[in-house]
């Protein structure tokens, strides 16, 4: 049995994720980390609030009955450190379009990850 409390699982970074739907004409509100804890509201705000609501539902119940609760991901368990292997080609052209940029390897790849991850955001 785990020691975690809800007060526990509340103050967790959760990944909200907020849609309007044309077919129930309201902001469809819901937690990317657990697979069916929804709500919904006339407004964004009104959404946010009820889906706090589904989210202590949810936790309590889970509690309850023993269900495993997944964590969502935690900022500070990532250092910013990830090692990364490609070809010794692919590392040339890497090498070579750094340079006649004026910047780092790290850099160039760091810009190429935020502007792949601006695309799908």
């Amino acid at each position: 049995m785990s020691d975690k409390t809800l007060e526990y699982y509340l103050a967790l970074p959760w990944s909200y994720r907020f849609e309007w739907s044309n077919d129930d004409a309201c902001y469809i509100a819901s937690i990317g980390e657990l697979k069916g804890c929804m709500s919904h509201g006339e407004t964004i705000s009104e959404a946010a609030e009820m889906i706090q609501d589904a989210l202590k539902s949810y936790i309590t119940c889970s509690l309850q009955y023993g269900d495993e609760i997944p964590e969502p991901l935690k900022p500070m368990d990532y250092k910013g450190q990830i090692p990364y292997r490609t070809t010794p080609a692919k590392h040339y052209r890497i090498a070579k379009r750094a340079k006649s940029l004026g910047i780092s390897i790290n850099t160039l790849i760091d810009e190429a990850v935020e502007e792949k991850l601006e695309e799908t955001a």
